[in-house]
């Protein structure tokens, strides 16, 4: 949690967000509070950002991977007692906010990407933005992830530190996006490619072309 905690209270002091924070989390604890998010009333220019920290599995045999919940067993062949990314894929998807990006820092985050698809990290914004260019980079769904690994473990870091991956995301953050005030995805992707262990980002469910997820401080 102390990544985590971190992590809202730079989206909340920097970026205006209002933070909720589930901790040690059942699956029932996760996909009640998903529940939660999918009742709720949006306008077309809010922003979902969905953090998840701690441990992930991958299955060879099902070739799936998973959140490891509170009550995961070890001994769970069928995984019942694990949620899976697919199933996180689809509720995620179904929260009808306009724009969410999921972030993990999770082992075998990666094998949240159905085809693990490469990020293009090359291509970046030039300029400073305006409020028009926001608003319309704003018009178009928005469905983005980002994990700290591919199909692999990752480190959890030294024991009272940040993990390396919430680490260069909170660099990122503070950074507050330079001068223009905005940080794009895009913009975080040089704080996080920089690791040792490399993330993965992409789409999922119904993005659109063209969409993207805007940190604007305040």
């Amino acid at each position: 949690m102390f990544d985590a905690r971190a992590i809202g209270a730079e989206l909340e002091k920097t970026y205006g967000f209002k933070v909720e924070i589930v901790e040690n989390a059942t699956q029932n604890d996760i996909l009640k509070k998903i529940r939660d998010y999918i009742g709720k009333e949006y306008r077309p220019l809010d922003q979902l950002f969905i953090f998840f920290a701690g441990h992930g599995n991958y299955d060879q045999t099902f070739g799936e991977g998973y959140l490891v919940p509170r009550e995961a067993l070890i001994s769970d062949e069928g995984k019942t007692s694990y949620l899976s990314y697919h199933r996180l894929r689809s509720v995620v998807n179904n929260i009808p906010c306009e724009h969410i990006f999921l972030a993990m820092d999770v082992c075998f985050g990666g094998t949240f990407d159905e085809e693990l698809s490469s990020y293009d990290t090359e291509a970046s914004f030039g300029g400073k933005f305006s409020a028009e260019i926001v608003t319309k980079r704003l018009s178009y769904k928005t469905r983005k992830f980002m994990t700290s690994g591919e199909k692999q473990y990752v480190s959890d870091g030294i024991p009272g530190k940040h993990s390396p991956f919430a680490r260069a995301l909170l660099e990122a953050l503070r950074s507050s996006g330079g001068e223009d005030g905005i940080l794009t995805l895009r913009e975080i992707t040089p704080y996080v490619s920089k690791l040792k262990i490399k993330p993965r980002a992409g789409e999922f469910g119904d993005n659109a072309p063209g969409s993207d997820f805007i940190f604007v401080s305040r």
